[in-house]
């Protein structure tokens, strides 16, 4: 996802849907319940301790799945036959739409209630969250019940707790009844307290699966309404950035076969789009590279606005009140909803979701405005050149409950750096996701 035109780019990227946003996204509560203790969890501990019962019932999926086929028809009439924007008849377009079912261990369910979500709320790709788990056989007998769905696990991988080893058997064990998907790691203090020199946790946590060639995601930790809004587990931005940068290297220096997302796809968009390639040498060498952060570029406020715009209304979630938000796609995919301190867009019981995004004085634009009066603002991003990219990425939000005022700022740049050196190791990532289709 980029805010800038289109330029020459490095890698081959045919048929590959990294750094593409050709979905309309749709998160949804669904269920919570788990008997794990993961830190910085952000299932509602109510809905955590209702295990074994989906939280929406059949009417609200219904009501759900009639507003997103609504909506669907309106981003294709309306986004993709825009003539600016990040969709648009010059521009990307949308193609289908998925679901993504949150938050809790959604292995727990019956298959009787997993059929009864994945029909309801039938699409061409679905994704449930999971914790490790040998009962991979019900997801498999779903997809012989729903032949025109794709399904995928995210798997929420507690490194101190939970074995690699079952996470590679997981993996193998589901490509092998053609089911996709990839373990989550949350980055707490924690697991740095656990982990504190990074080439320790990729050889005990990443190795045991890291010939396979998956998909990890990192995710930073973010204070939430469900843990009243306890900092305890956040990692200070420069601890971070440093202790990423040291699993990047330990991931290149072992060259194992995983794809790190999103950090190493925002490798592949800054050489490809801001054409860093054209410094690939200063990169590797380790050059001050400040003169690229810092360059003299245009910042067309408009032009970003409309781009980040349509990126939001393609990634959103709905919640058990059917209370409308946004999913940002930034480090650990958040959805900006109360559970963080969000305002809700509106609620699909009472308009369709074009009418909430549409309506005067809307939330959506309201956030859109304070997210670039961030970047302008704020001393780290006034003068950089990467605002645009920032803006897609909601990184303004960040800062709802830690500043980035040391070092280091939430663009990660040591650890895209890092990941930049090895074009190999990313062009293998980039094939990674030709498999995924969406």
């Amino acid at each position: 996802m980029n805010c800038i035109k289109k330029v020459f780019i490095m890698f081959n990227r045919n048929k590959s849907t990294l750094g593409i946003m050709d979905d309309l996204q749709i998160a949804i509560h669904s269920y919570d319940g788990c008997s794990k203790g993961c830190s910085g969890c952000l299932v509602d501990t109510h809905f955590k301790n209702e295990r074994f019962k989906p939280i929406l019932t059949s009417d609200q999926m219904q009501h759900i799945h009639m507003r997103v086929l609504e909506y669907y028809e309106w981003c294709k009439t309306n986004l993709n036959m825009k003539s600016d924007g990040y969709f648009g008849k010059n521009g990307f377009k949308i193609n289908h739409f998925s679901y993504t079912f949150r938050f809790g261990n959604h292995s727990e369910l019956s298959l009787e209630q997993l059929q009864e979500i994945s029909s309801i709320m039938a699409a061409p790709y679905q994704v449930f969250s999971t914790a490790p788990t040998e009962e991979i056989e019900k997801f498999h007998q779903l997809s012989l019940n729903n032949i025109n769905t794709s399904y995928f696990l995210e798997i929420i991988y507690d490194p101190i707790h939970d074995s690699a080893y079952l996470i590679r058997d997981m993996i193998l064990k589901m490509r092998n009844f053609n089911i996709l998907g990839y373990p989550e790691i949350l980055i707490t203090q924690r697991l740095l307290n656990e982990f504190p020199d990074p080439n320790v946790f990729v050889e005990k946590c990443l190795m045991p699966f890291g010939d396979i060639e998956t998909q990890v995601q990192f995710g930073r930790y973010t204070p939430s309404k469900t843990r009243n809004f306890n900092k305890k587990q956040m990692v200070m931005v420069d601890d971070e950035v440093t202790w990423l940068a040291g699993v990047a290297q330990s991931i290149l220096k072992h060259k194992l076969k995983i794809h790190p997302i999103p950090i190493a796809e925002y490798a592949v968009t800054l050489l490809d789009e801001y054409e860093e390639k054209n410094h690939l040498s200063d990169i590797i060498e380790n050059k001050n590279l400040d003169h690229l952060q810092y360059k003299e570029t245009d910042f067309p406020i408009k032009e970003v606005m409309s781009k980040t715009k349509d990126i939001f209304l393609s990634s959103l979630y709905i919640d058990h009140h059917l209370d409308l938000y946004i999913w940002s796609e930034s480090m650990g995919q958040h959805v900006l909803d109360h559970n963080f301190g969000f305002e809700k867009l509106g609620n699909i019981l009472l308009f369709s979701i074009s009418e909430i995004i549409s309506n005067k004085n809307n939330i959506l634009d309201k956030m859109l405005k304070q997210n670039i009066q961030q970047l302008i603002k704020n001393p780290k991003c006034s003068g950089c050149s990467y605002k645009s990219f920032c803006s897609s990425h909601a990184i303004g939000f960040f800062r709802k409950f830690q500043e980035d005022d040391g070092k280091y700022c939430y663009g990660y740049l040591p650890v895209i750096r890092e990941f930049q050196k090895d074009p190999e190791f990313l062009q293998m990532m980039i094939d990674g996701f030709k498999q995924l289709k969406f």
